[in-house]
């Protein structure tokens, strides 16, 4: 099987224009796995910790651990 097979191949959905049964593995056969579709979007979670310890503390908190008041944001999808 040449490059010009492969191409084709992937342009075709995974099948050869010349021999639709290669024995290249169906889209349902494939092994790999397609993501499936969301049904409702996820709320966007916020985790808020510390910086000089890491200690996970509320938003506009001082860290009950080390007393710092510089507190990171990070995003969590």
């Amino acid at each position: 099987m040449g490059l010009s097979d492969v191409v084709r191949g992937l342009l075709a959905d995974g099948q050869s224009r010349d021999d639709p049964n290669d024995g290249s593995p169906s889209p349902e056969e494939s092994s790999v796995a397609k993501p499936k579709p969301k049904t409702e979007p996820d709320p966007e979670t916020v985790v808020y910790e510390c910086r000089n310890c890491g200690t996970t503390v509320s938003p506009d908190e001082t860290c009950p651990t080390c007393g710092s008041t510089a507190i990171a944001e990070y995003p969590v999808d």
